[in-house]
Formats: C-alpha cells, structure tokens, sequence
C-alpha cells in the first residue's frame, strides 16, 4: 500500500507540472478585403485557431439619395431614396495541403436586405409614387484556397454555391392603390462569383 502510494505521488509530481507546463492552443484574429470583379466589395473578419475559425462578412451596405427639378411649368421633379445591407456569418476548416497552403472548405448563413423609396411629378400631367422592400436569406458554402505570407499576411480566392429564398413587396401609392407581393427561390454557382481577399492577421 505504501509502494502504490509513493507510486502515485511521484507521478503527480511528474504529470502535474508538464500539463501546466502545457500552452493553450493559439488563436488568431484575421481582417480583410473581399473583392470581386475588381468593382465589388466587402469586408471580412475571423477568429479561431490553426484550422477552424469563425468569419462574419459584410457584404453590401449601401445608403442613397436623389432629387431632380427643373423649372416649374414643364419639367419632372424626382425624390428617389435607398438603402440596403448584406452580411455573412460561419465556419471554415483549412486542410493543410503543403507548408502555409490550405485547402479551405466551410458554410455560412446570411441575409441581405433593401429598402428604397421613389416618386415622380410631371407638371400639370402624372404623378407616381411607390415603396418596396425585399429580404433574402441564403445559405453559402465556401469552397477555396489560402495562403500565409510572413505569418501575418492572409490571401486566398474562394467559390460560394448558394441557395437563396428572397421574399419582397413594392407598393405603389399614386396615381392608383396597388401592391404586389414577388418571391424566388434559387440556387447559384458561377465563376463570377469567386471572391478573392487579402487579410491582416495577428495572434492572441
């Protein structure tokens, strides 16, 4: 009894100290660029160790305003408004294929969202006037390749199939009541929509 008791002393005394010896798996926090096309957008965050990282994208955001007039016995006068937002949230797992180059495989879930407004008077004839909006869940997933440059340089070129289900309504107010309710389902894939980006990458 007192063999088996110094036995497992002694190994506490070895085991103990090597597991608090031990580091926590590393994490690491990646900013980016999207882009696609060279004239579309977005920007991308991510956090997660060597394999899996979570990564929230936004997409689209945008925020407009427009107002045409002109002289008031013969021209239109237009008032003409917008806004809308996109993001992207899920997971992705690199494979590690040879040195700091990963295959890159994941999903996300994501919404997209427009709002816009638009009305139009012609002097002494019509007037027209309408409201939408439209809402759009989608599912992606992400298929692509990524690079480290340096340690701290993140770039990689993706393709995202997506399944998506928008649902919308424009209503127009003048010169008659009438509304009409759209929606779509689809599914894409298509070479114009591989993105690429480039990120900065830091640990904690």
């Amino acid at each position: 009894m007192k063999k088996l008791l110094i036995t497992f002393v002694l190994l506490a005394c070895v085991i103990v100290p090597a597991r608090a010896q031990e580091k926590p798996a590393q994490k690491f926090h990646e900013f980016g660029i999207i882009f696609s096309n060279l004239d579309n957008f977005g920007l991308k965050y991510k956090y997660g160790g060597q394999k899996t990282m979570l990564r929230v994208s936004l997409l689209s955001l945008n925020l407009g305003s427009n107002k045409q007039w002109g002289r008031d016995i013969d021209s239109n006068s237009i008032k003409q408004r917008n806004y809308g937002i996109g993001f992207r949230i899920g997971l992705d797992h690199k494979i590690p294929l040879f040195s700091t180059f990963s295959l890159l495989i994941g999903g996300e879930l994501g919404m997209n969202y427009n709002n816009g407004y638009y009305y139009s008077e012609s002097k002494g004839a019509s007037v027209s006037e309408r409201k939408s909006w439209s809402i759009s869940p989608v599912i992606s997933f992400i298929f692509g390749l990524n690079y480290i440059l340096k340690d701290h340089l993140v770039l990689g070129a993706e393709i995202n199939p997506t399944v998506s289900y928008s649902y919308g309504i424009t209503k127009l107010i003048q010169p008659i009541e009438a509304q009409v309710t759209a929606s779509n389902f689809g599914f894409s894939l298509a070479t114009s929509g591989a993105g690429l980006y480039i990120a900065y990458r830091f640990g904690k």
